[in-house]
C-alpha cells in the first residue's frame, strides 16, 4: 500500500507537467472573439452567424446574449462595463447594453480586434484590410492610432501586458508588433508566416499566445520574439494532454482573468477549448526548443556582419532578413537540412540603406522562429 501511495505522489508532478485541453461546451454557437464579462461567463462572437452567445462557466451551458448582427467578430468592455462588438463585413462597431439590445456606435472600414484602451478611454478597433488601428472616443468619434507598416495585411487580434504595453497580431503576414502610446510600431516576432492565418491573441504570464486558423494550432511567444508552436497539429477535436489535443481552425483566444487558463474557440465546430498547466512542455517537447544562441555579431553593423546559432537536433532552417517594411532583403537560406551544431552565415551589408533589420531563423515549418534586429549604420 505504502509503494503504491509513493508511486502515485511521485507520478503526480508528471502529468503535471503538461498542458491539458478540455472541451467544455460543445457547439456553443462561438467561432470567434472571447472575452470575459463581469460575473466570470464567456461571451462569444460567432462570424458565421449573426449572434453573441453567452457561455457559462464552469457548466458551459451557451445561450444567444445579442442577435443581429451581420459578421460578428471582435470583442471589447470600456470601464463602465458596456459591451462593444466589431461588425467586420458590416463596417459597424456597435455598443451592447447589459439587456441584449444594441446600438450602432461607430462607422468604421472592415473592423476586425477591439480592446479598450485605458490611457485615454478609447475604444481601439484593428481594420483587417484598411491595414491600421482606429480610435474611437467613447462618444463615437473616431481617428486613425497607427497605420501601415506592420499592420499591412490584416490586423485582427490585440492584448495589453501587465505593464500595460500594446501587442497586435497580424492575420495574413503572423507578425506581432508592440505598440507605443503614441502609435509607433516594434516588431515583435514574424511567426511562421507561410499561410498560417494568425487569429486573436491573448497574453498572459510573460507570453503571447494566439491561434493558427488553418494550421490548427497554437502558438506562444516571450516578448524577446521566441516563438513556438505551443499545442495542435491536424484538423481534429481532441481533447487530452499536448500529445493528443486537437483543434479545428482554432480562432478566438483569452486567458483567464487570473492568467492560468486559455480559453479558445473552433470555428470549424463552435466548440470552446479550455486549456491547463500552460507552464508545461509545448507539445513539440525539447525538438520544439532546439536552436540556441541566435546572434548577429558584430551588431551595430558596416559591411559585413555574421549570424550564428546552434541546433541541438537536425533541423530544416530558412534565414532571411526583412527590413521595417516587412519586406524580404535577402534569403540566406530556403528550407534548407542543417546538421546539429553550430552554424554561421555570413551577411554583406554593403549597399544596405541605414536602418533597422530583421533577421529572422525558422526552423521545421515554423516550429520554432527567433527573430533579432540588425542595426546597419
Amino acid at each position: 500500500m505504502n509503494a503504491k501511495i509513493t508511486l502515485l505522489f511521485f507520478l503526480l508532478p508528471m502529468l503535471a507537467s503538461t498542458q491539458t485541453v478540455t472541451t467544455i461546451s460543445a457547439n456553443s454557437g462561438a467561432t470567434d472573439d472571447l472575452i470575459f464579462d463581469a460575473n466570470g461567463n464567456l461571451l462569444g462572437a460567432d462570424y458565421g452567424g449573426s449572434a453573441i452567445y453567452r457561455i457559462s462557466l464552469p457548466d458551459g451551458a451557451s445561450s444567444i446574449f445579442a442577435d443581429g448582427f451581420n459578421t460578428p467578430n471582435g470583442l471589447a468592455f470600456d470601464h463602465n462595463g458596456l459591451l462593444y462588438m466589431a461588425d467586420n463585413v458590416g463596417n459597424k462597431v456597435y455598443k451592447i447594453f447589459p439587456d441584449g439590445s444594441w446600438e450602432i456606435f461607430a462607422s468604421i472600414f472592415n473592423p476586425s480586434g477591439l480592446i479598450y484602451y485605458p490611457l485615454d478611454s478609447t475604444i481601439l478597433a484593428t481594420s483587417y484590410q484598411g491595414h491600421r488601428i482606429f480610435k474611437i472616443t467613447l462618444s463615437g468619434d473616431t481617428s486613425t492610432f497607427a497605420a501601415g507598416g506592420y499592420l499591412s495585411g490584416a490586423p485582427v487580434g490585440m492584448d495589453f501586458d501587465e505593464n500595460g504595453n500594446l501587442y497586435v497580431g497580424n492575420f495574413d503576414n503572423t507578425t506581432i508588433v508592440k505598440l507605443s502610446p503614441s502609435g509607433d510600431q516594434e516588431l515583435v516576432t514574424f511567426g511562421p508566416g507561410g499561410g498560417s492565418n494568425q487569429g486573436f491573441i491573448a497574453y498572459s504570464n510573460g507570453y503571447i499566445y494566439g491561434t493558427m486558423y488553418n494550421k490548427h494550432k497554437l502558438f506562444r511567444t516571450d516578448l524577446q520574439g521566441n516563438y513556438e508552436i505551443y499545442l495542435g497539429s491536424t484538423a481534429g477535436s481532441v481533447d487530452g494532454d499536448a500529445s493528443v489535443a486537437k483543434f479545428n481552425r482554432p480562432n478566438g483566444i483569452v486567458a483567464s482573468p487570473n492568467g492560468d487558463t486559455l480559453y479558445v474557440s473552433d470555428y470549424s465546430t463552435s466548440n470552446i477549448r479550455m486549456i491547463t498547466n500552460l507552464e508545461g512542455n509545448p507539445s513539440g517537447g525539447s525538438e520544439a526548443l532546439q536552436a540556441h544562441n541566435f546572434s548577429i555579431s558584430p551588431n551595430p553593423v558596416g559591411d559585413l556582419t555574421v549570424a550564428s546559432f546552434e541546433l541541438a537536433h537536425p533541423a530544416t532552417a530558412s534565414l532571411l532578413v526583412y527590413d521595417q517594411k516587412g519586406e524580404i532583403v535577402t534569403q540566406l537560406l530556403e528550407n534548407e537540412v542543417l546538421e546539429a551544431g553550430s552554424h554561421q552565415f555570413e551577411v554583406r551589408t554593403a549597399y544596405w540603406p541605414a536602418g533597422i533589420y530583421h533577421v529572422v531563423l525558422r526552423l521545421d515549418d515554423g516550429r520554432q522562429v527567433l527573430t533579432r534586429n540588425l542595426v546597419r549604420n
